[in-house]
């Protein structure tokens, strides 16, 4: 017998066969409703605490030195990256300190919303089973995610890992949306003249600011327009869709010309092709057993509740015809996946644990997807809503309570550097250059808080980069009382 439970009052439907408790799942959906907002909540108070931190002082002082737009595009194209999109976008947070935070906080939320969308061809509604996978996501990416610190928490990485994650994922669900025929067709001029202009932008914006993302992007080009040609619609693609891939190419292009790369390229030692190698190697092994294994069970536990809560709103024994919509593609996000470190096979020497971000993310991707088939055998049965939602509520209850502490740590941090920079004035002003502060913790930053402080020692790279930004000759940070 079929049953729906509408639960008007939280916004949620439930495809599922009513339980004897069906009374009760209004209330428990709007406490997981209310964990789920509570736990954003503390991502955004922790967000907008985030002290500054080693790059983040060279942002604002290339700033200081080349305030306009063009300039920091055209300084660091031409004597660091060629990443000139990144460069953009960091230019413009930086307009604002508060920005760093509210960059952070919404590039989160976005990664998030977009990797449930890629994954399943639609974005999250407002159905019990999107809650489940959307507060499992989230638990997941708190608790994790490989260097989360340094890729989605610090103001500097979000804007070359975050970010164009974000935009990745944006720019690929647009063909994905199609290749399910769930874009809408015929628009209007204005709206595909728009619709192109977009498209140009987002694939300047993923061509232009991460060789990693930008290999992957080309790989699902690529699969793309095979199957399309495949499928004989290759000529009937939208306009905007081959704008996006012709400006992702030639931005990609121009991004792996720059002359900065040569510059980056040329600090690195040349150890031979022997030497290389090992080192891929050695960067394989770390990627396989030291970053990824610790984000491996929060996977299974997607898969294990994002796949039978997929199915969980068919109805009865019947199985619905397989469609373009329900194919997940978890091979493709896979393959995705391990192509985003080919890259580090090349140039193992940049090969570091953040660098595995993106690999994580296409993985969840394809695990999510995995509730697409509906052709797929339940993995397991069918669990109580009541027992589902009790249980993702705890778990967000916790993850919540977890980044509030997080986030008071990083206020007391960024008050710290607040009385800091009060007391750096205060000596400037008495004519002292060489200033000494004392360190503002010893305590291990938790998790989500990006720190580190200066040395005893005034030429520490750290040190000087401070005292860069703070326009004085030296600084020595002393150890506490």
């Amino acid at each position: 017998m079929e049953s729906r439970i509408a639960t008007a009052d939280s916004g949620l439907q439930s495809d599922d066969a009513a339980p004897p408790t069906s009374r009760l799942l209004p209330v428990i959906d709007r406490i997981a409703v209310a964990l789920s907002a509570l736990a954003c909540a503390a991502l955004a108070f922790l967000a907008l605490n985030e002290p500054l931190v080693s790059d983040d002082f060279s942002g604002a002082i290339i700033l200081r030195q080349h305030p306009g737009l063009w300039d920091v595009v055209s300084s660091g194209y031409t004597s660091w990256s060629g990443r000139f999109s990144a460069s953009a976008f960091s230019w413009l947070a930086m307009q604002v300190r508060p920005a760093y935070g509210i960059v952070i906080w919404s590039g989160l939320i976005l990664l998030m919303v977009m990797t449930f969308a890629l994954a399943r061809g639609r974005l999250p509604c407002a159905r019990r089973a999107d809650l489940y996978v959307m507060g499992l996501l989230l638990s997941a990416c708190w608790l994790g995610m490989p260097a989360m610190e340094e890729t989605i928490f610090w103001a500097s990485g979000s804007f070359v890992y975050l970010w164009p994650a974000v935009a990745t994922l944006v720019f690929l669900y647009q063909y994905r949306r199609w290749d399910a025929k769930s874009a809408p067709r015929s628009p209007g001029a204005l709206q595909a003249t728009a619709a192109v202009v977009a498209m140009v932008l987002l694939g300047v914006w993923v061509g232009a600011s991460q060789e990693q993302m930008l290999v992957a992007s080309v790989l699902f080009l690529a699969v793309h327009a095979t199957r399309a040609v495949r499928a004989g619609r290759l000529w009937s693609m939208p306009v905007h869709l081959y704008a996006g891939a012709f400006s992702l190419v030639l931005a990609g292009a121009a991004s792996l010309m720059a002359p900065g790369n040569s510059v980056r390229l040329a600090q690195v030692p040349d150890e031979g092709l022997w030497l290389t190698l090992i080192a891929a190697a050695k960067y394989l092994v770390h990627v396989f057993v030291e970053w990824l294994p610790p984000y491996a069970p929060w996977l299974l536990c997607l898969a294990l509740l994002a796949v039978p809560v997929a199915l969980a709103g068919r109805h009865g024994d019947e199985r619905p015809a397989r469609s373009s919509a329900s194919v997940g593609d978890w091979w493709l996000w896979t393959l995705l996946g391990l192509a985003t470190m080919s890259p580090f096979l090349v140039r193992p020497y940049f090969g570091a644990e953040r660098t595995v971000m993106f690999c994580a993310v296409f993985l969840t991707v394809a695990v999510i997807s995995l509730g697409n088939d509906g052709e797929q055998e339940r993995v397991l049965n069918r669990l109580p809503a009541l027992v589902t939602s009790a249980v993702l509520g705890l778990l967000l209850l916790a993850v919540s309570c977890d980044i509030g502490l997080s986030g008071w740590q990083a206020r007391e941090l960024r008050l710290g550097q607040e009385k800091r920079s009060a007391a750096i004035e205060a000596q400037k002003r008495d004519g002292i250059r060489d200033v000494a502060v004392v360190r503002l913790t010893d305590d291990e930053p938790r998790r989500g808080v990006i720190w580190s402080d200066g040395s005893a020692d005034r030429d520490f790279w750290l040190n000087t980069i401070m005292a860069d930004y703070y326009e004085v000759d030296s600084i020595v940070v002393t150890d506490l009382q």
